[in-house]
């Protein structure tokens, strides 16, 4: 019985790992997505790294930040 305990602590912990890295990687690239989009329409950037850490620990827009980050800077050095 101790040792299926231990495997759910270790579970568990490797979600909350997982969310921590999607949530920091989400701080760096959500605002740099929406931002640049902002910029691009003519608004002010206001996203900062915490609302983007935020919306990366949101299970699966974490792992979308890269993704739709790549995009971005593809297509603003096309647009811009």
């Amino acid at each position: 019985m101790a040792n299926a305990k231990a495997g759910c602590g270790i579970s568990c912990a490797a979600i909350l790992f997982i969310m921590l890295v999607t949530a920091i990687i989400g701080s760096l690239l959500w605002p740099y997505s929406i931002n640049s989009w902002l910029a691009y329409i003519g608004k002010a950037p206001k996203v900062t790294w915490e609302q983007g850490f935020l919306i990366g620990a949101i299970p699966y827009f974490g792992g979308l930040c890269i993704p739709i980050a790549f995009c971005t800077w593809i297509l603003m050095m096309i647009l811009m």
